[in-house]
């Protein structure tokens, strides 16, 4: 009798030691799946309280000082903000090409393109965007000597018109879309909106398309050169946006939420008034008190 005690006591020992390991491989499996699985950009962004951000150069969205070398910017001054509000740290990561932006926010080389960017069909369909605070309005430019009346943006779509435009740029839909009859000059994509200038200065066009932002710039560096036609009509309006990863929605949450703040406590305001450019953009409705509103 006392050996088979002995022996059904060793056996619950085994059995303990048995339960008590496969417990444990049970734990480090969980453990193991839960490390493998992905984390999401606003996780990471939680646990490491950084956001790692891309950016490229385009004066006043977001450009880097050529004496100092400071990045300035209104998406620099807004991101600057959103990381002393949430106590995030705001990495400046690296310069994206306006040709990889989307690859690189796809792949996670950044969390997040943060300078300011236009709606495209290839953004749109793989990442998502902030809710715009401001449009970019492109309008009709000419030489500041043109003497010629066009009447209206429909008399500028005419076959003995030409215009200058580069390829894969959001000027080139615009023209497209709105005069398709216009003779096209078009430049390779590494041209720049200088050259569209320069190419109607040269008057190898007749009118070329603009971003006001671009072309106040422009003017302020050589006055004089070329004018705005028809300043009541914006040829379109783009949305200038930050770009996020198209499926983290708790991501675009804490920025939209943390920038409409800005926007209604008057810090973007003051954002754009600091680079002189708080007429440039159309801006959204502010909230007003209804005229029945009662203490």
């Amino acid at each position: 009798m006392k050996i088979f005690q002995n022996q059904r006591a060793k056996w619950a020992t085994r059995v303990l030691v048995l339960t008590l390991a496969f417990g444990g491989f049970i734990a480090s499996e969980k453990s193991a799946i839960a490390e493998d699985k992905d984390e999401t950009v606003y996780e990471r962004v939680q646990r490491t309280n950084t956001i790692r951000c891309g950016y490229s150069v385009w004066e006043p969205l977001f450009f880097i000082d050529a004496n100092t070398g400071e990045k300035k910017g209104i998406f620099h001054d807004l991101m600057e903000e959103t990381g002393k509000r949430l106590e995030i740290k705001i990495e400046w990561q690296e310069e994206l090409g306006w040709g990889n932006v989307v690859e690189a926010v796809k792949t996670g080389r950044v969390d997040m393109a943060c300078a300011g960017y236009w709606t495209n069909h290839a953004r749109i369909k793989n990442l998502q965007t902030n809710a715009p605070q401001f449009y970019s309005p492109l309008y009709v430019y000419v030489r500041q000597d043109e003497a010629r009346e066009f009447g209206s943006l429909e008399n500028m779509n005419l076959e003995n018109f030409t215009v200058t435009t580069i390829d894969g740029s959001a000027e080139r839909q615009i023209l497209e879309r709105r005069f398709p009859n216009v003779k096209r000059v078009d430049l390779p994509e590494l041209n720049t909106s200088a050259d569209l200038i320069q190419n109607l200065l040269t008057k190898k066009s007749d009118f070329i398309i603009l971003d006001s932002g671009t072309a106040n710039a422009y003017l302020k560096a050589n006055p004089n050169t070329i004018k705005p036609l028809f300043v009541d009509q914006p040829v379109m309006a783009f949305p200038t946006t930050m770009l996020l990863p198209a499926d983290d929605f708790a991501l675009k949450g804490m920025i939209d939420n943390i920038l409409n703040d800005m926007e209604l406590d008057g810090t973007l305001d003051a954002i754009l008034k600091k680079y002189n450019v708080d007429k440039v953009f159309l801006r959204n409705h502010k909230p007003m008190a209804g005229a029945g509103a009662s203490s």
